[in-house]
C-alpha cells in the first residue's frame, strides 16, 4: 500500500496538471495573470460574438463560447498561454448544423467533447496525423475565403434578395453581392471599410520598428523616438502595444459608444421593425441589437428538440441530421488545438493526450452552458503570451470578464455595429490565406498540390465537410500509391578493375505486401533484360527496414528463381529482424553479406591482391560473418586462402561455415595444396605432430585417417579445456599433416571458448623431406 499511494498521486497530478503549479503560486504570478486575462478577455469579447453571427447565431452564444474553457483549462491544460474559445473555422463547421437550430450548436458541442475526451484517454491522436499539411492548407485557405465572401455583405450593409440558385458555394454569394450592389448603404461602407484600415494599422503599427530603440536608426520617425528620454520610450512603447494588442477592442468599444451616442433611438426601430409594427425614422448603422442578458442556466445539453412545425425531435433523429458533422468537427478542434499548443511550446515536449482530455472537457461541460464547438485559439493565444502570462490562471480572469459582460455589459454591446463586426472577423481572417505555401510546394513536390488544391475547390464551390473528406481520400491515395509503388534503383554495374558484372539493386523504402507483385516484377525484368542468368544479383538492404510475411514469402519465391538459373543472389546489410524474417521462409538460400558495397565488390570479383595489405585482411578478420555462408566464393578462389593463412586462423568461423560437410572439406583442402605444404611424389611418410606450449585453448585431431586420393581429414572433438591426439594414422600417399592451433577454436560441431593472445607455432616433420617452418602469428581477434 505504501508503493501504491505515490503512484497513484503521480497519476492525478499528471492528469490535473494544476496540483503541480498551484502550490508555487506567487502574488507576483496572480498580477501578471490578470493583467493577461483582462487583456485577452477585451480581445474575445468582439470576437465571440462576431463568430456567432458567422455560425449563424444569436450574438449570446458567441459569449456563452467563451469563458466555460477558459475555467476548464486552467484545471487540466498543460500550456500557460493556450485560449480556448469560439473561433472562425469552429464558427464555419458549426454554421451547417446552427441553421437546424441552436440546440444541434450546442448538441455538437457535446459530441465534440465527447469524442475528443475519448481520443486523449485512448490515445488516438494519432489519427489526426493522417490530415497533411497540404490539406490542412487548403482548408484553412478555403474556409478564410468562405466566412471573408459572407461578411463582405455585412461590411457593405447589402440588402440580398433572392439568392443564386448555382449551388457553387461562394459563387453563389458573389454572384449575389454584384447583384444587389445597388443596395449598398454608404454609413455602413465607410464605417466598415474604415474599421478595417484602422485594425490592420494598428496591427502593423507593433510590427514595425518606428517605435523600437536601435543603435543605428533609420531616419524619420525612428530617429525621432530614439531621441526621447528613455522613461518617455517605455511609455510609448507599452501604448503602442496596448494599442495593437487590444486593437478588436477599441474599435468595437469606439464604434459602439458612437453609435450610441448618434443611434440612440436605433435600438427600439429594430424591436418595433422585428414585432412588425410602424417603423418611425431609420437607423445610420445597422447595430446588432438586442442580446440576451444574463448568465445561461446550467442544466443538460439538449438530447431532444422541438422542429419547426412544433414536433419533437429525437436524440437520434439530431444525431442522424448532424451526419458526418459528429467526426469531423472534434478532428477539425484537435488538429487546430495540437498545432497551436506546439507552435506556443518552445521545443518543449507536449502531452497530446492531457491536452485533448482538457479540450473534451471544455467542450463537454460548454454543452451545459449552451456553448458551440470551440478549439485553441491562435490570435487569443498569442496576445496572451505577448502580455506576460505566467500560468493557466490567466483563462481564469479571462472567464470573469466574458460572465461580467455577460451579467451586465450586455445592453451595452447591442449598440456594435453589424460593419465593425464584419471589419473584425475580415482583419483576422485575411492573413490566415496560406497562398505562400504554393510556390514552395510547386517546387519541392509537385504532387502535393493536388490534394491541397483539391480540398481549397471542395470546400469553396461545396461544402467545408466534403472538402476536408475529399482531401484526406486523395492523400491516403497517394500514401497507398507509394508504398504498393516503391523506388527501387537497379543497375547493372561492373566490379572496379575488372570485367565482372552484378546486378545491383537497391529499394529506397520499406516493402510491404501491396508492392510485392511489382517487386517481383520489376526484379524478374532486370535480370532478364539487364543481365544473363551467370552475373549475381546483390540486394542493397540499408534502406529497407520494414517486410511482412508477404514480402518473405514473394522474395523466398525470387530465390527460388533465381537458384533454378544458378544465379547468385546477395543481400547487402541486411537489419536483423529483416534477415530473420526471409530466412525462417527461403533458410539456406538467403545469403546475408555485411559490410560496404565495395568490400562485396572485392568477394564477387575474388581479387587476392586487394586483401594483401594488413589493413583489408584485418577487415575480414574481424568480420568472418561477411564470408560465412559463402563456400563457393572460397572453393572457387584458394588463391584467397593460400595469401592469407591468418584468415582461417582468426576467423575459424568461416571454417565451420564452409565445412559443413565431408565433400566441401575435401575441395578445400584439395584446392590450396600450399597452405598444407603437401608435395607431388608418392612415398610413405612417418609423420611427427609437435604441440606448442603456454597455450590456453588447443585442437588436436582425433582418429584421423587419410586414404589414397586424401591429403588431410580431421575430426575435432568438442570439450571445455583440451584436447588430445590419438591414434594418428599415415598412409602411402601422406607427405605431410599440419596442426594449426587456433586462438578461437570451432569444431565441426561448432563449440567455441574464448580467444587468448598467444603466440602459435605450426611444426611438421617429413622422413623423406624434412623441414622446418617457423611461423608467428600474433592473434588479435577479440570476442
Amino acid at each position: 500500500m505504501e508503493h501504491i499511494f505515490p503512484r497513484f498521486l503521480k497519476s492525478v497530478k499528471k492528469r490535473i496538471p494544476i496540483l503541480t503549479w498551484l502550490k508555487t503560486y506567487t502574488l507576483g504570478d496572480c498580477i501578471s495573470d490578470a493583467i493577461a486575462g483582462v487583456t485577452v478577455g477585451l480581445t474575445v469579447i468582439p470576437q465571440g460574438i462576431a463568430y456567432a453571427a458567422v455560425a449563424g447565431l444569436d450574438a449570446q452564444y458567441g459569449l456563452y463560447s467563451a469563458f466555460m474553457g477558459c475555467f476548464v483549462y486552467c484545471i487540466f491544460g498543460t500550456s500557460k498561454v493556450i485560449t480556448i474559445g469560439p473561433t472562425s473555422i469552429m464558427a464555419l463547421m458549426t454554421q451547417a448544423n446552427a441553421k437546424l437550430g441552436p440546440d444541434y450548436a450546442v448538441l455538437l458541442s457535446f459530441f465534440s467533447g465527447i469524442i475528443t475526451l475519448s481520443f486523449g484517454i485512448l490515445q488516438l491522436g494519432f489519427l489526426v496525423d493522417f490530415i497533411s499539411a497540404p490539406v490542412i492548407s487548403g482548408f484553412t485557405s478555403a474556409a478564410s475565403v468562405k466566412v471573408i465572401t459572407g461578411q463582405t455583405k455585412a461590411l457593405l450593409g447589402l440588402t440580398i434578395g433572392e439568392k443564386s440558385q448555382i449551388n457553387l458555394g461562394i459563387v453563389d454569394e458573389w454572384i449575389d453581392i454584384f447583384t444587389y450592389i445597388k443596395t449598398i448603404r454608404y454609413t455602413d461602407a465607410i464605417l466598415g471599410i474604415g474599421s478595417l484600415v484602422l485594425l490592420l494599422s494598428l496591427r502593423a503599427l507593433n510590427r514595425v520598428a518606428w517605435f523600437k530603440s536601435s543603435q543605428l536608426p533609420s531616419p524619420g520617425i525612428q530617429t525621432w523616438f530614439n531621441n526621447l528620454p528613455s522613461s518617455i520610450q517605455n511609455v510609448m512603447s507599452k501604448c503602442i502595444w496596448f494599442c495593437s494588442t487590444s486593437r478588436n477592442s477599441l474599435v468595437v468599444i469606439s464604434c459602439a459608444v458612437m453609435a450610441g451616442y448618434i443611434d440612440q433611438d436605433c435600438i427600439d426601430i429594430m424591436k418595433d421593425k422585428n414585432q412588425g409594427l410602424p417603423v418611425n425614422g431609420s437607423c445610420v448603422w445597422r447595430l446588432t441589437g438586442s442580446i440576451q442578458e444574463g448568465l445561461p442556466p446550467f442544466h443538460p445539453p439538449p438530447f431532444s428538440t422541438l422542429s419547426s412545425n412544433n414536433e419533437t425531435v429525437s436524440f437520434g433523429e439530431m444525431a442522424t441530421e448532424m451526419g458526418s458533422a459528429i467526426i469531423l468537427v472534434p478532428l477539425i478542434a484537435i488538429l487546430q488545438h495540437i498545432a497551436i499548443v506546439k507552435a506556443f511550446a518552445g521545443g518543449k515536449p507536449v502531452e497530446a493526450s492531457q491536452e485533448l482530455i482538457a479540450l473534451g472537457c471544455s467542450n463537454m461541460l460548454g454543452s451545459f452552458v449552451r456553448s458551440m464547438p470551440t478549439t485553441g485559439s491562435f490570435s487569443r493565444s498569442a496576445v496572451n503570451s505577448n502580455s506576460g502570462v505566467r500560468t493557466p490562471l490567466g483563462g481564469v480572469f479571462t472567464g470573469l470578464i466574458i460572465v461580467l459582460c455577460l451579467a451586465v455589459l450586455i445592453p451595452y454591446c447591442a449598440f456594435i455595429p453589424k460593419a465593425t463586426l464584419a471589419a473584425v472577423i475580415i482583419s483576422a481572417l485575411i492573413f490566415n490565406l496560406e497562398y505562400h505555401v504554393l510556390i514552395p510546394m510547386w517546387k519541392s513536390k509537385k504532387i502535393d498540390l493536388m490534394p491541397a488544391l483539391t480540398c481549397f475547390f471542395v470546400c469553396v464551390l461545396y461544402d467545408i465537410e466534403m472538402g476536408i473528406l475529399a482531401g484526406v481520400v486523395i492523400q491516403l491515395i497517394l500514401l497507398l500509391y507509394h508504398t504498393a509503388r516503391p523506388r527501387i534503383l537497379v543497375q547493372l554495374r561492373k566490379v572496379p578493375g575488372s570485367e565482372l558484372e552484378y546486378l545491383y539493386i537497391a529499394p529506397e523504402q520499406s516493402i510491404m505486401f501491396p508492392a510485392v507483385t511489382y517487386v517481383w516484377n520489376l526484379i524478374n525484368k532486370a535480370s532478364f533484360h539487364k543481365a544473363s542468368s551467370a552475373v549475381p544479383v546483390v540486394i542493397d538492404c540499408t534502406k529497407l527496414n520494414q517486410i511482412d510475411y508477404t514480402t518473405a514469402d514473394v522474395f523466398k519465391s525470387i530465390l527460388e528463381d533465381f537458384s533454378s538459373r544458378r544465379t547468385d543472389v546477395y543481400w547487402l546489410n541486411p537489419v536483423p529482424h529483416v534477415a530473420h524474417t526471409i530466412t525462417v521462409l527461403a533458410k539456406d538460400r538467403f545469403r546475408p553479406i555485411y559490410g560496404d558495397l565495395s568490400l562485396t565488390q572485392l568477394v564477387l570479383k575474388g581479387n587476392t591482391t586487394a586483401f594483401e595489405d594488413d589493413s583489408n585482411t584485418c577487415l575480414l578478420n574481424t568480420t568472418p560473418q561477411l564470408l560465412n555462408g559463402n563456400p563457393h566464393f572460397i572453393n572457387g578462389n584458394p588463391q584467397f586462402i593460400n595469401g592469407n593463412p591468418q584468415i582461417l586462423i582468426h576467423s575459424p568461423i568461416l571454417l565451420q561455415s564452409t565445412c559443413n560437410n565431408l565433400n566441401e572439406a575435401l575441395v578445400l583442402v584439395n584446392d590450396i595444396p600450399h597452405l598444407f605444404n603437401v608435395a607431388n611424389n608418392q612415398n610413405e611418410t612417418l609423420l611427427e605432430v609437435k604441440e606448442t606450449k603456454d597455450t590456453k585453448d588447443t585442437i588436436d585431431t582425433k582418429d584421423t585417417k587419410v586414404t589414397k586420393d586424401t591429403k588431410v581429414i580431421k575430426d575435432t572433438k568438442d570439450t571445455k579445456d583440451t584436447k588430445e591426439t590419438k591414434d594418428t594414422k599415415v598412409t602411402k600417399d601422406t607427405k605431410d599433416i599440419i596442426t594449426i592451433e587456433a586462438t578461437d577454436p570451432v569444431g565441426a560441431s561448432g563449440a567455441s571458448a574464448h580467444l587468448a593472445n598467444t603466440s602459435k607455432q605450426t611444426s611438421f616433420n617429413s622422413t623423406q623431406k624434412k623441414e622446418d617452418i617457423n611461423s608467428n602469428i600474433e592473434d588479435r581477434h577479440q570476442d
